[in-house]
């Protein structure tokens, strides 16, 4: 192509395309617009009801949005349309196992490996879930109308009895604030090793929530305050996860420790000489390796979440609401006649007394 030729396509004005309700739902969904996304694949099976991408992009879309149900009902679908997609038997792998699903999960999972037989890391996650569903194979469960929790057999007896106490005190506590699950929750509870080989959690994780609850018991019945704050922090994580699955990852943690059923003066007290960690980089330092980053991030989590329940009162669902639906923070606290640069104010200052206050990126 001359490049007389070339200057003339690049000054030519953009080209409207027409409508094309595809482009636009995997548009969405690389955007991170669930909504918009699920929007577009419903108005696509409309017309064609057996579509696999469309089925596949649908799902991904519910999964967004925090429907895993009909994120499941979808791939399902996709993969009895066309048994042999890798797409559509990839993402299924991955919603059966968030559904607790494990036999699913392996069965999607082995017959995308089928198709990419070269994908090391999902032939290494397909063998960590067969472990798993070896070892959960041999493990009692204790159900209640809201919960069920596994365990291993007779040793874990009396824990598990004392965690299903504290989780459905937990169900009537925290949905006062947050509203209650739609779905069952179920905890699953491990030893020490165990749990660091499931969850790769890192070293000073004390419990983790990944569509289940999971608990290392390690001498829980000693430490009862310690069950129950780790308890009822990945509880929160649970209804949350329902509820409001795309509020940011601070807020999710910040909201699991203020609900915990404990004094956090110990913790806010941490961040005497630590060094601020900008909210911006808040969901970052909740991955870290270490612990006294990892402690400064919960301290300064809990405090803007703290704040955040007292100037809501019980507009904290609605709010939650919003920003789970996309809206920004600086934009839904206006909603409810709340400055925005009030509560940043008194967040800078609850962290850092000393420091002037500056406003954070979110």
């Amino acid at each position: 192509m001359s490049a007389y030729v070339l200057a003339l396509l690049l000054l030519a004005p953009p080209q409207v395309l027409p409508p094309d309700p595809a482009r636009d739902a995997w548009q969405a969904l690389q955007a991170g617009d669930g909504e918009k996304a699920a929007a577009a694949f419903k108005t696509m099976l409309a017309s064609n009801p057996n579509d696999v991408r469309a089925l596949t992009g649908a799902g991904i879309a519910a999964h967004m949005t925090g429907r895993d149900d009909q994120a499941l009902s979808y791939l399902k679908r996709a993969v009895q349309v066309d048994p042999d997609s890798a797409e559509a038997n990839s993402y299924l792998a991955q919603a059966a196992y968030v559904q607790g699903d494990l036999d699913l999960a392996i069965k999607a999972g082995e017959r995308y490996m089928k198709k990419s037989p070269g994908d090391r890391e999902a032939a290494k996650q397909i063998e960590v879930w067969k472990k798993e569903a070896a070892l959960h194979d041999s493990y009692a469960v204790a159900p209640t109308s809201h919960f069920s929790v596994m365990f291993e057999g007779t040793t874990q007896q009396d824990i598990a009895t004392r965690v299903v106490n504290v989780l459905e005190a937990a169900y009537t506590r925290v949905g006062a604030h947050l509203s209650l699950p739609t779905d069952s929750v179920t905890a699953i509870l491990y030893t020490g090793e165990q749990f660091r080989d499931i969850t790769k959690s890192p070293s000073w994780a004390a419990g983790a929530y990944d569509g289940r609850i999971r608990i290392p018991v390690r001498g829980a019945l000693s430490v009862p305050a310690e069950l129950e704050r780790v308890v009822t922090h990945e509880y929160v994580h649970a209804v949350i996860h329902q509820l409001y699955p795309r509020i940011p990852l601070w807020l999710n943690e910040g909201l699991a420790t203020y609900f915990e059923a404990n004094d956090h003066t110990w913790l806010t007290g941490r961040l005497r000489g630590a060094e601020v960690i900008p909210i911006g980089r808040l969901d970052e330092a909740f991955e870290a390796q270490d612990r006294a980053d990892a402690v400064t991030a919960y301290a300064e989590a809990y405090l803007g979440a703290r704040i955040l329940v007292n100037r809501l009162g019980q507009n904290l669902p609605v709010f939650l609401t919003y920003v789970s639906s996309g809206t920004a923070i600086d934009q839904a606290l206006p909603l409810f006649n709340i400055s925005e640069a009030d509560v940043e104010q008194e967040w800078t200052r609850a962290i850092s007394p000393s420091t002037p206050a500056r406003r954070p990126k979110h």
